[in-house]
């Protein structure tokens, strides 16, 4: 599923492709707080009851898979803050205990609390003003790298891709945002790093709030 230069997996060992910060918040920190959001977003989808059993698989798989790092990235934001948390491998390895025992209620709290005290700073991201030169650029953004595997989602798969406008719409805002910056969590084969500035993003999350896809155009 190439989705190209947009959305991505983020590498699990290098920072460089992180997309370019404009907030205050370091690189480090940002992505702990992307990855922690991203993970709450998942296991919130994880608790639907009417997610279908493959996709609940693939979520499951993908859960699993970033609990496996997390921890290694909460550790590279303490050390670029200079910051102390005793607490923080224990409270890593219980959700991973958590989640590996099924408890999914527990993981969610367990990642609400990590969540609030490493919040992702979205202040870079108030309101979008959908001013007709950032529609035009999310327009064409989406247009070359997204709509390929969007438009019509391979519901077979996994792990499908999403209704972006749909979601832009549906879900939590920070969340939204914090998968934007991050990456979709996709298959390994979408292991490509997310180059966009900040400003690009804003210009997508314009267009995926106030455009719309006519799928009916091709």
């Amino acid at each position: 599923m190439p989705v190209g230069a947009i959305f991505a997996v983020i590498s699990l060992l290098s920072l460089a492709g992180f997309g370019a910060v404009d907030a205050a918040q370091d690189e480090h920190n940002r992505r702990f707080a992307v990855e922690l959001a991203v993970l709450a977003g998942d296991l919130r989808l994880l608790r639907q009851n009417e997610l279908p059993e493959p996709h609940r698989r693939g979520l499951t798989d993908r859960i699993a898979s970033a609990l496996g790092f997390i921890g290694l990235v909460g550790r590279e934001a303490l050390q670029a803050s200079n910051r102390h948390d005793s607490d923080l491998r224990e409270d890593i390895s219980r959700l991973r205990m958590c989640f590996s025992a099924g408890d999914l209620a527990e993981s969610a709290l367990i990642l609400q609390r990590l969540g609030q005290r490493y919040p992702l700073d979205t202040s870079g991201f108030p309101p979008i003003v959908a001013t007709p030169t950032r529609l035009a650029r999310g327009r064409e953004l989406y247009g070359s790298s997204c709509r390929a595997c969007h438009v019509v989602p391979d519901t077979a798969r996994q792990n499908p891709a999403r209704d972006l406008f749909r979601d832009a719409q549906t879900m939590p805002a920070k969340e939204f945002v914090a998968r934007l910056i991050g990456g979709v969590r996709g298959v390994p084969e979408t292991g490509l790093e997310n180059p966009l500035p900040d400003e690009d993003l804003r210009a997508l999350l314009a267009w995926f709030r106030h455009g719309q896809d006519n799928a009916s155009e091709e």
